[in-house]
């Protein structure tokens, strides 16, 4: 499945590499643990092997993949200026782990805070500011970029779409 060295993506916290596979024993029993570190938040987590599948953890996307994210960065879906729903449904598209969701939730947020006169609420801002950590750590590990060139590729993107 994955192996050490692997990039993979974790949903929520974005793209990181697997350092190692540890045996634990846990209450007598043995089981295998993925050790994920993410550099750009600066995250250690374990992760139990039998848990992967249901957990989203997922390998980067590939490099001919970034076009993509910079038409989805573009063409965000418009939302709603204010809407309780809105809150969970952005919330349910961080957990996806999905680099296209992310981006699209970067795309649309950014446009309500440009409409709306006072901003984002603060949950909204905390969404964007986590969308944005995501798509860029994952452009940074595929692409080589700096976590600066990575945010300049999402602002440039977020620009082309604005004029």
């Amino acid at each position: 499945m994955f192996k050490v060295g692997d990039n993979v993506v974790y949903p929520y916290h974005g793209a990181g590499k697997i350092q190692e596979i540890e045996e634990k024993s846990v209450l007598g029993e043995t089981q295998s643990y993925y050790i994920l570190h993410f550099p750009l938040v600066d995250v250690t987590l374990m992760l139990q092997e039998s848990r992967i599948d249901e957990s989203g953890l997922r390998k980067v996307i590939s490099s001919s993949e970034v076009t993509q994210v910079a038409d989805a960065l573009k063409t965000g879906p418009e939302i709603p200026l204010s809407s309780s729903q809105f809150s969970r449904d952005t919330e349910n598209l961080l957990k996806t782990g999905s680099i296209i969701d992310a981006a699209h939730l970067v795309s649309s947020l950014s446009k309500k805070q440009t409409e709306r006169s006072n901003g984002l609420h603060i949950q909204d801002r905390h969404h964007l500011q986590k969308a944005r950590q995501m798509v860029a750590s994952e452009l940074a590990v595929v692409q080589k970029y700096s976590e600066e060139q990575a945010y300049e590729f999402i602002d440039t993107n977020l620009l082309e779409e604005a004029n």
